[in-house]
């Protein structure tokens, strides 16, 4: 068995696991949580008139651009791409009161460090028309999500003895992994007198997990008996958006407001299957639902242009992670007592201690305790008009963090965070644009050592301790064009 666990899980280095991995292997978050949300640069907030409006506020799209003539009717398409570049580590101490021992012959197996340099793309694209005052569109958008992997050990590269050490000391909560949920969105807005605009618009969800770790038995980290897990599930959702934008004085001040629904509108529902190759019993492939809770988000923002070659822009939002309190494979049908019917399984019944409650018709397989909280951030940025053609732009935000210590690990990683940008805009009168623009994003360290909860459960809740030193720095590069008719 331990021979064949590094040629079995090679081949699954797109997938994302169970267990304290699940959600996001990829955390290459730039705002809260796992939020990615950066398509549009710094020109991407709640008072923008660019397409991106359809994801941060819908009533965006039905504005007029300062310095465009006005027409009877306009298009714009917008094109985006991210760049994300991660560096990441973890450092893992043992525990004596919750780690298993590491067997002769086998030290550094799971203590030590962790690390991972990542590049990933994100694009993002878009269109609107107006006519007159009414403004329609669609769009799509990977506002959540990402993809990682962890180096391997090179201390155990090559070993038969014990094989599953080189996919580094955070197996056991990621090894390799990609989650991403997609947007497709269409919306409308009304300019109403050239004074106020309201907006909304309709998401189509696209989410997916895939995800490999290490996984054992009883939820130790005993690589005696540890063996691989993969899960690969998705699901689709729906979602709204509203905005409104009031221009307080004529191309001068815009302040707006939105407001993103939670995907799903409340509890998310992603079918596929899980896949373990463990020590005790043959490979099995069982079909499961991952049931969760992702955030609603209030955005607020001001605009103002006080002289026709300056803009500053100064906007937040606040993220309402505490929706996030675990997630949970289950059986993807129940057997209804009642009708003899199978049934779709859509309940998580744990009790506080992690244990399943007694008499549930699909008790959980995996449970993973999150208990996140709400988070915030906050940006400001200004553009400076060197000659009509050219507009030079910078930005500077703070990110709160939205993930306890107590269920911090290396799947899901989130800091406080500050962030720098600068960039500029090349403008080829009003047919055709494009933007350049590099941001770096600064995480404050984090040390759990001694604080993860994971340990203290009882199974499918159990996992290993998560406890340790973390960091970690991104840089974004964007680009994005915008053409107008």
């Amino acid at each position: 068995m331990r021979t064949a666990l590094r040629v079995w899980a090679a081949p699954c280095a797109r997938v994302v696991v169970p267990g304290a991995v699940l959600l996001l292997t990829a955390s290459e978050a730039e705002a809260s949580g796992f939020g990615t949300a950066r398509f549009g640069g710094e020109h991407g907030h709640p008072t923008t008139d660019n397409p991106t409006a359809l994801y941060y506020n819908p009533a965006g799209i039905a504005e007029d651009t300062p310095g465009f003539e006005k027409k009877f009717w306009r298009v714009k398409i917008f094109a985006d791409a991210n760049l994300a570049l991660r560096w990441a580590s973890w450092s893992h101490a043992n525990n004596p009161d919750s780690d298993i021992p590491e067997p002769e012959g086998a030290s550094g197996a799971n203590t030590g460090e962790a690390t991972l340099f990542n590049a990933v793309a994100a694009p993002a694209a878009a269109a609107t028309m107006q006519i007159e005052n009414f403004a329609f569109g669609i769009g799509f958008f990977v506002p959540l999500g990402g993809s990682s992997s962890w180096s391997k050990n090179p201390d155990f590269e090559g070993s038969s003895e014990f094989p599953g050490p080189v996919d580094g000391v955070q197996r056991w909560h990621t090894i390799d992994g990609t989650i991403r949920s997609l947007y497709f969105t269409v919306g409308a807005a009304y300019d109403i007198l050239d004074r106020v605009s309201i907006g909304a618009t309709l998401n189509i969800i696209r989410s997916e997990v895939f995800t490999v770790r290490a996984r054992e038995v009883s939820g130790t980290n005993n690589i005696e008996t540890e063996g691989r897990s993969l899960i690969d599930v998705g699901g689709w959702n729906a979602s709204f958006g509203i905005g409104v934008i009031g221009e307080i004085a004529p191309e001068k001040v815009w302040v707006g407001f939105s407001y993103q629904a939670q995907p799903g509108m409340g509890q998310m529902d992603m079918e596929g299957t899980l896949t373990n190759k463990l020590t005790t019993g043959e490979p099995s492939t069982e079909r499961v639902r991952l049931l969760q809770e992702l955030p609603d988000i209030y955005r607020l923002g001001v605009r103002a242009r006080p002289v026709k070659d300056v803009e500053i822009r100064v906007f937040g939002d606040m993220t309402n992670w505490s929706t996030f309190k675990n997630q949970c494979i289950v059986p993807e049908t129940v057997v209804d007592p009642e009708s003899g019917e199978e049934i779709a399984n859509e309940q998580c019944d744990v009790e506080e201690d992690g244990s399943p409650t007694p008499g549930s018709l699909g008790p959980p397989i995996i449970n993973i305790q999150r208990d996140w909280g709400p988070a915030f951030g906050l940006r400001a940025g200004g553009s400076y008009w060197v000659i009509p053609a050219v507009e030079v732009f910078v930005g500077a935000g703070y990110d709160s963090n939205a993930v306890p210590d107590r269920t911090l690990e290396p799947a899901l990683t989130d800091f406080q965070k500050a962030s720098v940008a600068g960039g500029a805009r090349f403008q080829f009168g009003e047919i055709f644009g494009a933007d350049v623009s590099y941001t770096h994003i600064f995480y404050v360290p984090r040390d759990t050592t001694g604080q993860s909860e994971f340990p203290d459960f009882e199974n499918p809740t159990k996992s290993p301790d998560s406890g340790g030193r973390y960091t970690q720095t991104i840089g974004v590069i964007n680009v994005n064009a915008m053409a107008s008719f």
